[in-house]
């Protein structure tokens, strides 16, 4: 049932009224859908938005109908439902709208239109918050998962007391004072705490000191990608203060989700954010090249890399990983059709993983298959959404290629 908000009650949307200059900014040119890439004597038009392959297809899904949404309620035209929200949260928050915003690479135009725009995906999540506030957002699948969140401070129906039970309880890490603070991140401790393990494998092969706090909350990420914002402050916060009482000034992540939100997301709402913050596949980088770790073997298969929008487009970290990468693998890697800033994104970020699985896990599957095109043999991430994703898409599809965690890769070959 469509929840209609009375004049009554409608919320300002705040938020939205303060980017309106922003938002007024589209000038619809469209590239936010089918992007040009390449020399324009010989143009490629490539799929930047994952709406336009997968999903329903329809204007309002992409960026430039999400402008036009957004104008519609600030000026009144349009009511709050959770209709409408449905159509807001199909979106994975990758950024490529942003990437590819009125063909900004055009050496014609000196003002382009993401200029004045700025980050489309800070407009999409406080349009969503708007939506949150007037009462018709989150999903219910959202809101089921944040009353669970609330209780044990993790996404995924697992214990708070739990949280560690893959670590064992004598482990060196869980002392204080070390030089790094190993943020693991929920998906890395509830779903995936394989990657945990074998960051710290690669990390006892060096001289590298990691501390893990027993009492980590979630990093809030997905609260505020989905516009519940006061549950994201009040994670934040925790999290803050367990750091700041922790001594460390460091802070290094597994996570592209959970780096890019204590990089960008804690800074703009904690004065006092004072953190180094790095992902592990930089930590790790940054040893290899200063000698404190070593890589002993080579790998001789193919391999290809997928940029996580967390860790790419949202922070740029595009050399960090591909230097690691030419350290295990200086003879047999290749870059996937869309790579770095154009990079296609693996379906799973923003809510839409649990919001829409099964958009999700199409998105993932055209990307699969962009992998299978290179011929490699291995496709590599650097985040446990995308590689808990992918890898139902290649076994969806029953694709050859091997889906795995580039730490992984490094852990067997030093």
């Amino acid at each position: 049932m469509v929840k209609n908000v009375a004049d009554s009650e409608k919320k300002e949307f705040r938020r939205i009224k303060e980017l309106e200059e922003n938002i007024y900014s589209c000038v619809a040119v469209g590239d936010c859908r089918n992007a040009l890439k390449g020399p324009y004597s010989k143009p490629i038009i490539e799929i930047s938005c994952p709406n336009r392959e997968n999903g329903p297809g329809f204007e309002s899904y992409f960026a430039r109908g999400r402008f036009s949404i957004a104008r519609a309620l600030l000026e009144g035209k349009i009511e709050p439902t959770e209709e409408l929200a449905e159509i807001v949260y199909h979106c994975t928050l990758c950024g490529s709208c942003h990437e590819v915003c009125n063909n900004c690479v055009n050496p014609d135009m000196e003002i382009n239109a993401r200029t004045n725009i700025g980050e489309h995906t800070d407009i999409w999540e406080d349009l969503r918050a708007d939506l949150v506030d007037a009462g018709v957002a989150p999903l219910p699948r959202h809101k089921e998962i944040f009353e669970f969140q609330k209780k044990e401070h993790n996404p995924y129906n697992g214990k708070h007391e739990d949280r560690l039970n893959w670590l064992s309880k004598d482990s060196k890490f869980l002392k204080p004072g070390g030089e790094y603070l190993f943020f693991v991140g929920c998906t890395a401790t509830y779903r995936l705490n394989s990657m945990s393990l074998d960051f710290l494998s690669v990390i006892e092969k060096s001289d590298v000191d990691l501390t893990i706090l027993k009492d980590e909350w979630c990093c809030g990420s997905i609260n505020f990608r989905t516009g519940v914002e006061e549950l994201g402050k009040e994670t934040a916060i925790h999290n803050f203060n367990l750091f700041k009482d922790s001594g460390i000034k460091k802070i290094v992540t597994n996570c592209a989700g959970c780096y890019r939100t204590l990089k960008i997301d804690y800074p703009k709402r904690i004065n006092e954010w004072d953190f180094e913050v790095l992902h592990s596949i930089e930590l790790i980088n940054n040893i290899i090249k200063e000698g404190r770790l070593t890589i002993k073997k080579k790998l001789s298969k193919k391999i290809t890399y997928h940029d996580p929008c967390h860790l790419g487009r949202h922070v740029e970290v595009y050399d960090a990983p591909r230097e690691v990468i030419k350290e295990i693998c200086p003879d047999n890697f290749v870059e996937l059709r869309r790579n770095r800033g154009n990079s296609y994104c693996c379906g799973a970020g923003g809510g839409v993983k649990s919001g829409y699985p099964e958009f999700a896990l199409d998105t993932s599957i055209e990307r699969i298959k962009e992998a299978e095109e290179t011929g490699a043999e291995i496709l590599s991430t650097t985040c446990p959404f995308c590689l808990e994703n992918l890898q139902e898409a290649a076994e969806k599809i029953k694709s050859k290629i091997i889906v795995l965690d580039l730490l992984e890769l490094v852990k067997d070959l030093i």
